[in-house]
């Protein structure tokens, strides 16, 4: 038999009883205590053999284990770790397969405590929750605008702590997050772009992680998402429907509506906007703050801080405007009643509803006037990169891609030019296509 750890005793009663703890401590090594097995299993504690080699469960080790450091090589010795890694197979069985990577050379980890510590800060066993909550939420939000704060916490809490959650960091790898993103396009059918953004902020959360050396690599790197559906066409207004509801309108939400469609500006722009930077000399309109949900701050984009010019029509609104509200440079243009910023969700429930529905057209939203402007700008043949100046946009594909739409009538209207450029005519009694040649054109007959 193999030596006890249990001590001897000259006393045969002393000797009995501690070989019964001993005999109790080697049962143990069988059959743990509930509480006991509990505690060890969430400490990542492996558990003990039987004596016949067989186990009840699939043996429960910490993650990745401690390792062990060998050095290797012959001209340039490097540092060599080795452990045994728990993965779940295909069928759902727990397997344990031998993983090694070579973490450093011994010039610049000279001892092996130095090595094992490097080792340790890439084999982190911080969950991803004690990680967003602790370290990344204090240190990494601040440094956003305040809607992005808002729209990130609502995306962890709802979407990925309950994933992620209880997980530790090293443990999450690329084909988790990928079934994860996949899971709500397909399964709980989210959007597209919903997805997209989950991606995303998986993969900030992870670039922390790595720049700070809690992870070797970002996971959620290489994560694909599925073809992007159709996007469904946008809503705008044609001049005439601009006209019947600023007629349902009264004021200030008159000029508010002409001035977001003559402007393109975002709501919050608009509800931000100070008497200090409208320039009734230059006829200019400075864009220089938004407000969301209260809270003042820059434009959403840097391309959003800009200089918007206004026509004769708008300068004369808001010149009558002026005499309602401006009190100071620094006051509002459109304020609330007692002189602060109004919220978008109020204005729109009290006011732009209720035109529509007297308007008798679907319902708007804010956003749309923007639509509403760049749309026309494009059909009146402006050119696209001029949209995007006034729309603040920093890239000109988000211009293209969402803002800018073809107004039907247009549409056809360019149809029928181009068949004439091309010299191609139908004839009204049938379907010949007869080909007309114009003078000093290259067409061969």
């Amino acid at each position: 038999m193999g030596q006890s750890d249990c001590p001897t005793s000259r006393s045969a009663n002393t000797f009995g009883s501690r070989n019964g703890r001993c005999l109790n401590l080697f049962r143990g090594s069988i059959v743990l205590d509930s509480v006991r097995r509990a505690g060890k299993m969430s400490a990542g504690i492996a558990e003990p053999r039987r004596t016949s080699g067989e186990r009840d469960s699939p043996m429960i080790r910490r993650r990745y284990q401690t390792g062990s450091l060998v050095v290797r090589g012959k001209r340039k010795k490097v540092w060599v770790a080795r452990w045994r890694e728990p993965v779940i197979a295909p069928d759902g069985t727990l397997n344990t397969i031998r993983r090694s990577e070579i973490i450093g050379t011994l010039a610049d980890f000279p001892t092996k405590r130095q090595a094992r510590a490097l080792l340790e800060s890439r084999q982190s066993s911080m969950h991803f929750r004690d990680f967003v909550y602790s370290q990344w939420e204090p240190a990494i939000l601040p440094t956003l605008k305040f809607a992005t704060q808002r729209n990130y916490r609502h995306l962890i809490r709802r979407h990925l702590l309950p994933f992620f959650g209880d997980q530790p960091l090293c443990d999450i790898k690329r084909q988790h997050i990928q079934r994860f993103v996949i899971e709500k396009i397909v399964r709980q059918t989210y959007s597209w772009k919903t997805s997209l953004h989950l991606r995303n902020l998986v993969s900030k959360i992870f670039t922390t992680a790595v720049d700070w050396d809690y992870v070797p690599a970002n996971p959620a790197s290489g994560v694909k998402l599925p073809p992007r559906p159709l996007r469904q066409p946008l809503r705008f207004l044609t001049i005439g429907e601009v006209t019947r509801l600023l007629e349902a309108l009264k004021e200030p939400e008159r000029t508010l509506v002409l001035t977001a469609v003559l402007t393109g500006m975002r709501i919050g722009e608009l509800l931000a906007l100070r008497w200090r930077n409208v320039d009734f000399e230059r006829r200019i309109i400075r864009v220089r703050e938004a407000v969301y949900e209260g809270h003042n701050s820059t434009p959403k984009t840097q391309g959003g801080i800009r200089d918007v010019p206004m026509g004769p029509a708008l300068e004369r609104a808001l010149c009558l405007q002026a005499a309602r509200t401006r009190t100071s440079d620094d006051s509002l243009v459109f304020p609330s009643h007692n002189g602060t910023h109004q919220r978008p969700g109020n204005l729109h429930k009290r006011c732009l509803l209720p035109a529509c529905a007297k308007a008798e057209f679907p319902r708007v939203s804010w956003h749309d006037f923007r639509r509403t402007h760049a749309t026309l700008l494009s059909d009146m043949g402006e050119p696209l990169k001029t949209a995007q100046a006034q729309l603040g946009h920093a890239s000109l594909s988000t211009t293209a891609e969402i803002y800018a739409q073809a107004v039907p009538a247009s549409q056809r209207a360019a149809v029928e030019r181009l068949e004439k450029a091309v010299g191609l005519l139908v004839d009204p009694s049938g379907p010949k296509i007869e080909r007309v040649v114009q003078p000093g054109s290259s067409l061969i007959q």
